[in-house]
């Protein structure tokens, strides 16, 4: 028969055993999130590259917009509709996405019944991918992160510093909608039926002038906001590339 200190010793050991193999448990299930979070950070960098394409493209098209906005306030008492087609042809920004997801620029006959409309107004809507960014905040993994430089400086780029480029569309966004606003004024007070081409044709005045020479400074201010964030987002690839691409 075991003795008392026997069955001590014994019931001891295995529940030493039982504390041991929890600490192992534990360990292995961090180790295991901390490797998935590793390759999260890693399959961030596909999102990161996708952004710097979607954002260098969105940039071409702010440029090609100040570009014509420009044109159209140098020739601002004699543009007309003919101009403003030469313009977008070599200019192009005004868009839409074709199924498969391609760019399809307008270009064609039919986008330019109301040209006057949209070359004055388009601001350009941005929408960079974060799936990827918002799994690690939902799963809790970005906090596992080690790095700390790494972690910050993914929390920057998808939160203060995309706030900076929503802030710049907001801006024109608001300059767009007054110039629409002119416009319709124009055609209501209008003693007759006219339309917005006839309006912009014929009603242009010191406002629409004014108006045209703000959405000149805050298409300025996309174009420098949106290329601050394309640094950053090459910045957060290095960064990432130097401590998890090994």
């Amino acid at each position: 028969m075991k003795s008392f200190k026997q069955f001590a010793i014994e019931t001891l050991a295995i529940f030493i055993g039982i504390l041991a193999s929890f600490s192992v448990e534990r360990c292995n299930l961090k180790e295991e999130k901390i490797q998935t979070t590793n390759e999260s950070i890693l399959t961030l960098i596909q999102e990161i590259n996708s952004n710097i394409e979607y954002c260098e493209e969105h940039l071409k098209q702010l440029k090609n917009m100040k570009k014509v906005n420009e044109e159209i306030l140098n020739k601002f008492e004699v543009f007309n509709k003919s101009d403003l087609i030469a313009l977008h042809k070599k200019y192009p920004f005004g868009h839409s996405y074709t199924i498969n997801g391609s760019i399809s620029y307008w270009n064609s006959e039919a986008n330019y019944n109301n040209i006057y409309q949209w070359m004055i107004t388009w601001w350009n809507t941005w929408a960079p991918e974060e799936i990827y960014f918002q799994s690690l905040i939902y799963s809790g993994n970005l906090s596992l992160i080690k790095d700390h430089v790494v972690r910050k400086e993914i929390e920057s780029v998808y939160t203060t510093r995309k706030e900076r480029v929503l802030v710049n569309l907001t801006l024109l966004k608001e300059n767009s909608d007054k110039i629409r606003a002119w416009a319709e004024q124009k055609r209501n007070t209008s003693e007759s039926s006219v339309t917005r081409e006839l309006i912009y044709t014929n009603f242009k005045d010191n406002q629409l002038k004014n108006l045209l020479q703000d959405r000149d400074y805050h298409v300025g201010l996309r174009v420098m906001s949106v290329e601050n964030y394309i640094k950053s987002l090459k910045n957060l690839r290095k960064l990432i590339d130097e401590n998890y691409g090994k």
